[in-house]
């Protein structure tokens, strides 16, 4: 029996974004069921340039031929690119993970217009396949938890409470300046990773760190911090949350705004805490901070939650859906 043929379709440019996680794990999890390639358009990032991908010809000779199409996610997508016109997928499927209706619809426009086979959609949380208003399968993404898990306790001389992300303005929130001053008055210690936006005006405030995007590798980063802080501009719903299901998986107790589709995964004061305003959010710190014993529980809570949902059954329901042929979708 022939194997699958399946191409992944990103930019690979940028070493932290989420799609780009997602390209490389869907090629690792499938390549020993199936014919994998990953496709770009350009030379990949140099954190990429391992991976054994194939170049996209703007004018389409070389391009994918049959199988199943995968464009994971779609900021790199280009609706009227020659190649696009020339490809002819059995089965087409848009990973769809940011929040960019408007764009989403000129290409499923385009897509339908050139004859492409209708495409099935994966959404990162349930919360954002409701919100598009599309049916479609959901992945929130797959974890590594044997290199995210809770790191060796040490004793810290204070409290630290941290984040990282791309460092982009959508990423944060303007009252977050006010929350990290608060919390650095009070005594805790505050490390950001890919928060230059913040610099600035905080830069000079005694127990805040910054550090610049990839500076620390990302379980490090988590095993130095007591609790992880979480929520982005209002303008930017967040459709999953990568950082806050491996800060989870790491046994941190997880403070983060109610907005975004990992609010999917915390139980009020049972795994974790969201809130709505700054001040609520110092309160929960300040709570945790006086109690170890309810941080470690929300802790080791967490844990539990994202690896019984995002473990091996996981997986294999993640593999199952994309090895699938076009005749076996139900």
């Amino acid at each position: 029996m022939s194997r699958p043929a399946i191409h992944l379709l990103n930019p690979l440019t940028n070493p932290f974004g989420g799609s780009e996680h997602r390209a490389v794990n869907y090629f690792a999890l499938l390549s020993p069921r199936a014919d994998v390639t990953l496709w770009a358009l350009k030379d990949p990032h140099p954190k990429f340039s391992h991976l054994p991908f194939r170049r996209l010809d703007r004018e389409g000779t070389n391009v994918p031929e049959g199988g199943t199409l995968v464009l994971v996610g779609i900021y790199g997508i280009w609706k009227g690119a020659p190649w696009l016109k020339r490809v002819r997928p059995d089965r087409l499927i848009i990973v769809y993970n940011t929040p960019e209706f408007v764009k989403l619809h000129e290409i499923l426009g385009f897509l339908g217009h050139a004859g492409f086979p209708d495409p099935e959609f994966v959404f990162c949380s349930e919360t954002f396949r409701a919100s598009s208003r599309l049916p479609g399968f959901v992945d929130w993404g797959l974890y590594d938890f044997d290199r995210f898990k809770a790191p060796a306790r040490v004793e810290r001389s204070s409290f630290t409470v941290g984040r990282f992300s791309r460092d982009t303005r959508d990423k944060h929130h303007p009252q977050d300046v006010r929350l990290y001053r608060q919390l650095a008055e009070r005594g805790m210690r505050v490390r950001l990773m890919g928060a230059s936006v913040f610099e600035e005006r905080l830069g000079d405030v005694t127990g805040i760190e910054f550090l610049p995007p990839g500076h620390v590798e990302a379980s490090a980063f988590l095993g130095s911090l007591d609790a992880f802080i979480y929520r982005t501009h209002p303008s930017w719903f967040e459709a999953a949350g990568r950082v806050v299901v491996e800060a989870m998986a790491c046994e941190l107790p997880v403070v983060a705004g109610r907005a975004g589709g990992y609010s999917e995964l915390i139980e009020q004061g049972k795994n974790g805490f969201l809130f709505d305003t700054h001040i609520e959010a110092a309160r929960y710190l300040d709570m945790l901070r006086a109690d170890a014993g309810l941080a470690r529980s929300i802790g080791r809570a967490a844990r539990s939650t994202v690896v019984e949902r995002f473990g091996h059954e996981h997986r294999e329901r993640v593999s199952g859906f994309f090895l699938q042929s076009r005749g076996q979708r139900g």
